[in-house]
Parts: structure tokens; sequence; C-alpha cells
């Protein structure tokens, strides 16, 4: 049975952009569920309100507001610190459920309190392990080979709430953009599978564990060096991973460089001295095999 073919809850779509936010929305929308309305967190400081597409936003891959003027779909910008007035529109629209995915800002117990079904969230990461706003800078750090992503409840504590469904995803398999665009389908297709077991009173949420659940906030500075230890493969995915966004670094020999870009790893590889630079390109010894990467000097 299809979303289509359902009687499915009147919704809200609220996200930032991204494949995290935009792939599942086209998902909704291409089965044959239309949100009532899409709110995209809007980072500018201007006033802006409820844009019902008068103008149309410029077209991008990436754009939420793209997403609703193909389809027609009212769109509400969430300026921080204007709560009251999405309070305000939400109550009035009366969604029974709020779906959600990649938005920078917690959601308000008014907020998370006014739909009939309450809020579902997206979370690249098989919670509880890795919550936060950045997980997957956090499992490439720490070389996991597996991520995934959850569909929860929303509640007061940060990524905390129920999981209604996941799927594990490699790491490995897939590079930068392409891995935030398999994590987004898997996610669509958690949200359709959650949406039809909720319209067949079969959806049946779990609780999350109180003891494996750990949160990460947003990398810093030194969370960004990269450390000569294990694997030379665990290096270079995490540069070609996470290097694009956060910027890696690395000291050698008393000098800083940043990291530009991965070139190559041999994990049997061995080299008679601890690192090799020449023209940009450094040649490094890890404990287990050789890493090479292109930097430049800080």
């Amino acid at each position: 049975m299809s979303l289509s073919q359902t009687q499915i809850s009147k919704l809200v779509y609220v996200g930032q952009g991204g494949p995290l936010s935009t792939i599942p929305l086209l998902s909704l929308c291409e089965s044959g569920c239309y949100p009532l309305a899409v709110i995209v967190a809007d980072k500018s400081v201007s006033p802006r309100g409820i844009n019902l597409l008068s103008v149309r936003p410029p077209k991008s891959v990436d754009s939420l507001a793209s997403v609703a003027d193909e389809y027609g779909l009212p769109l509400i910008h969430w300026q921080k610190g204007c709560e009251a007035e999405i309070v305000a529109k939400l109550t009035e629209i009366e969604p029974d459920l709020v779906i959600m995915s990649c938005f920078p800002w917690r959601v308000t117990e008014t907020l998370l309190s006014i739909p009939s079904q309450g809020w579902w969230n997206l979370h690249p990461s098989m919670l509880p392990r890795y919550r936060g706003p950045t997980p997957l800078f956090w499992q490439a750090r720490a070389g996991e080979e597996y991520t995934g992503v959850s569909l929860h409840q929303v509640v007061a504590e940060l990524d905390a709430g129920a999981i209604l469904g996941q799927q594990v995803v490699s790491l490995s398999a897939f590079q930068g953009r392409q891995l935030e665009e398999e994590i987004a389908r898997q996610g669509a297709k958690l949200i359709e599978q959650a949406l039809l077991e909720q319209a067949q009173a079969r959806l049946i949420p779990t609780q999350q564990s109180k003891i494996e659940g750990r949160y990460y906030g947003f990398p810093t500075k030194e969370n960004r060096r990269l450390e000569i230890k294990g694997a030379a493969s665990k290096a270079h995915q995490f540069i070609v991973l996470v290097n694009a966004v956060y910027p890696l670094w690395i000291d050698i020999n008393e000098k800083r460089y940043y990291v530009k870009e991965a070139i190559s790893f041999d994990d049997d590889k061995k080299m008679n001295k601890a690192f090799i630079i020449k023209n940009n390109r450094l040649t490094i010894q890890f404990e287990q095999g050789v890493l090479d990467i292109l930097v430049e000097e800080a």
C-alpha cells in the first residue's frame, strides 16, 4: 500500500536545506504526501514571514524553498528568536504531525505540544550513539565503519526521543556529499514506512537506552587535528568525509599544515622515516600503513 492510498496525518515539514532536508521532502511529495507547509531555518537578519511564493526562489538542489516552489507548498521562514511567530502559525495550521530533518535549533516544549502526534526527526547516526548536531564528523573521526540514520520522536532532551525506525549505512562506501545523499534516501524510506505504520495503527516506538547515549557538540579546532595513529585508511576516510566542511590540520616537525586533499593510502606499506614532504605533498607513516595528502603551510 502506498502513502497516497492511505489516510496520512496532516503534516508540516521543517528543515534547513541540503540533502538531509530536501531529499526526504521530495520523496514525500513524489509519493503523493504533500505537507500543509514547509518551514525553513532562516539565518538572515532581515525580518521575514510566511512566503506564499509570489517571487520564485532561485532554483537549487539544496534549497527547501525550491522544493516548496516546485510543488506549490506554502513556505514559512523561521528566524531564531521568533519562535512566538512559529507557535502562532502552527496553531493556525493545526497539523497532526511535524517532520523535521537537519534543523539547527532546539524546538521549545510549547512548539512540541502543538501537533497532536508530536514531532519526528531524522538524525544521521544509529541512536542512541552520536547524539548532537554533527554526528557524521564524530563518527568519521572515530574511524567507524558504519553510520546510519534514525527516525525518532522529538522530546525536550536533544536526540533522546523514542526510535521509530533505523537503517545502517556504510561509511566507507560513500564519499562526502554521496554519504549525505544515501543517508537522506534511507531516511526518506524510514519516514514513509513510519507514516504507513502509523496510519495502520502498527507503529511501535522503541525507547532509547540511557546508558549507551552520548552527546557530541560542535567540533573545536583541536578536534580537527589529524592525529598520526591507527590505520592510514581511517585517516584518509576522515579527510574525505569532513575536510570540505571542517578543515583539518596537522603538525609535522614543529610546523603546522592545513590539509587540502587526501590522495591515497596503503595500510600494508612501511617507510624508513616518519614522513616525507615535497612540493606540498606530505607522505606520513601511520601505526598501520602510509597516507599521502596535499597540504598547505599555515
